[in-house]
């Protein structure tokens, strides 16, 4: 996973084929479990690239992507959101839209 430290860096990532950013903060221990659970669960997805984004490092970021509590998982395509979990992250619902796209 890759840490995004530019909000300028968002846009290409966003309008990339297929991206997941983990907004999180850095005092957030259920992010730190959410986001070594999604390394673990998604390893096998070679399509998808995972960034993650400290939102009290890029306040922007939170404004432009309405990102009200995190952990917040959202997946991209080509500029499109094609998936928003907050708080409580389905994994399954998450495996199930990458399982989809690589069909």
């Amino acid at each position: 996973m890759k840490i995004i430290n530019d909000f300028d860096a968002i846009k290409p990532i966003v309008d990339s084929e297929f991206a997941m950013i983990i907004a999180k903060t850095h005092a957030c221990s259920t992010c730190k479990m959410i986001t070594a659970h999604l390394q673990n669960t998604i390893k096998d997805f070679d399509a998808l690239n995972v960034y993650e984004v400290y939102v009290d490092d890029l306040e922007e970021f939170r404004g432009e992507y309405v990102v009200f509590s995190v952990p917040t998982v959202l997946i991209f395509s080509e500029g499109k959101e094609l998936l928003r979990e907050s708080r409580f992250i389905d994994t399954n619902k998450i495996n199930r839209l990458i399982d989809a796209y690589q069909s």
